[in-house]
């Protein structure tokens, strides 16, 4: 039996959050074009030479009850989406899908960055026992349009 496609990517996502140095979540990311060609992957870490929580034993945002979507200047780590844009460039994005696995929301810092990297949509997928959800960008922009974020 063939492998529907968001399936297809939500596995590659998946084995993305593998690489993931984050004692926290794992999170893998995917963004493939129209053509159902992979651009980029990317995954929840530290930047490059950056020491990671996994690397100290420790995560400051566990220790200290910080809730998730909450205080990210508080984080070590880049998250998966950010990670898979800034690989992929803005231009391998335009009208591009990007999947996730590990987590079934998008943070707002994320939100912005799929907006502007022109992604038109996303697929969720928390876990191997979850649905898979799916965000088009628009309604993403519709809701930044919103003042509460002014």
């Amino acid at each position: 039996m063939v492998k529907e496609w968001n399936e297809y990517f939500l596995e590659m996502a998946k084995t993305a959050a593998t690489r993931s140095n984050c004692l926290r979540a794992n999170v893998g990311a995917v963004i493939v074009g129209e053509d159902k060609k992979i651009k980029a992957t990317g995954y929840n870490g530290t930047p490059s030479k950056v020491i990671s929580c996994y690397e100290l034993g420790k995560c400051y945002r566990i220790e200290n009850n910080i809730p998730s979507g909450t205080q990210y200047e508080t984080c070590r780590s880049i998250h998966a989406e950010q990670n898979a844009i800034i690989q992929a460039g803005q231009d391998r994005c335009k009208n591009a899908t990007m999947y996730i696995f590990g987590h079934n929301f998008i943070c707002i810092l994320c939100k912005r960055f799929i907006v502007q990297a022109g992604i038109k949509d996303v697929y969720l997928k928390k876990d191997d026992n979850s649905e898979i959800e799916h965000i088009i960008v628009e309604d993403i922009k519709k809701e930044l349009s919103n003042p509460i974020y002014v």
